[in-house]
């Protein structure tokens, strides 16, 4: 039995996951919020991958003074990727509300004329 123990790897304190999970994590993570930012171009998207990312670093140095850094780091990009987002978000609630107002106005403008040709259609026979 102790030697079992003995073959297994040591879990990192800092991250539940192991090695390789965390890896694959951090990658999938990454493709994830690179591709949204391609698609969306927020960087809110690009600072959560950074973080995300930064995760990783407890798997390479457990030292707690870089642990502490490396937590300040973390809240400080999760915390700008909150405000991003809070502004992507803003913005584009508004570029909505103006699609809709326009699309609201082109309608009005067409209106008129759509009952026209609906009237002058129904007569046609």
């Amino acid at each position: 039995m102790s030697m079992y123990f003995a073959q297994s790897q040591m879990q990192n304190v800092y991250t539940p996951l192991p090695f390789t999970a965390h890896l694959v994590f951090c990658i999938i993570a990454t493709a994830v919020y690179c591709t949204q930012y391609y698609r969306k171009k927020s960087i809110h998207y690009l600072l959560l991958a950074l973080a995300v990312d930064g995760t990783f670093l407890t798997q390479i140095n457990t030292d707690s003074i870089f642990i502490t850094l490396l937590g300040i780091v973390e809240l400080a990009l999760l915390i700008a990727a909150a405000v991003y987002a809070f502004k992507f978000s803003k913005a584009q609630k508004q570029a909505q509300k103006e699609k809709e107002d326009k699309n609201g106005e082109d309608n009005d403008k067409k209106a008129p004329n759509a009952k026209e040709n609906a009237v002058d259609a129904a007569f046609d026979d």
